[in-house]
């Protein structure tokens, strides 16, 4: 199998260290942007290329994809929900992904993002967001800010090559890794109270990379029944 260069933004966090160690287990190379080189210094160790910078801006992000076959955007602004969302840039993964789309080397650099449950959509066409038992709403800026995503994704011109792969809203670092799972873009009732591991849903990200499936989609990952 040829060796793959994957780009990962937000590589010190759960998701995006997740994803690295996949990656790397899988035999293929990886640069990594973060913020802060000190915070993470496994990366290096690991023999990862580490980038210092900021997701937003776009020669830093040119700077992690310059040789990148494929880039995986697993940045979060908080490790968890803050206090108040007054102030909060809902235009941040936005951003994010305009920094990715201007960064890239090619057309052909495949985009896995690392989405979120309440931008799903319901059976009766509802998005997640929409149900106030399913999805607390106080939490509609960031909903609305990752919706940002798909926005620009789809919207770009020529279209890329582009995927959001979307944990459940189990996702823990407590929940047991399976080595199967589903992809479905409809969230019924068994998704519901699913719990993944972050493991499983690197494996989702990864696979998607080195053989991909779906395309120009948001897709929710579960493990198989």
């Amino acid at each position: 199998m040829t060796e793959l260069r994957v780009a990962v933004l937000g590589a010190g966090g759960r998701a995006g260290s997740a994803v690295v160690r996949r990656i790397l287990t899988e035999g293929h190379s990886v640069t990594a942007l973060v913020r802060a080189r000190a915070r993470h210094p496994w990366l290096a160790q690991r023999g990862v290329t580490v980038v210092e910078g900021d997701a937003t801006d776009a020669a830093d992000v040119a700077r992690a994809l310059a040789d990148a076959d494929a880039v995986v955007n697993a940045v979060t602004p908080f490790s968890a929900p803050p206090p108040s969302f007054d102030g909060f840039d809902e235009t941040f993964y936005a951003r994010v992904l305009g920094a990715i789309l201007a960064g890239r080397r090619s057309p052909d650099v495949r985009i896995v993002t690392v989405g979120l449950f309440a931008n799903l959509r319901l059976p009766d066409g509802r998005a997640v967001s929409d149900v106030v038992d399913l999805f607390p709403q106080e939490l509609l800026p960031f909903a609305r800010a990752h919706a940002g995503e798909r926005t620009v994704l789809s919207q770009a011109d020529p279209a890329p090559d582009w995927l959001i792969v979307t944990p459940p809203a189990g996702l823990s670092p407590d929940a047991a890794e399976v080595s199967a799972y589903t992809l479905t873009e409809v969230v019924g009732p068994e998704a519901l109270g699913a719990a993944l591991s972050y493991e499983t849903l690197a494996a989702a990200v990864v696979d998607e990379i080195v053989m991909p499936t779906v395309r120009q989609r948001q897709v929710l990952v579960l493990p198989a029944a």
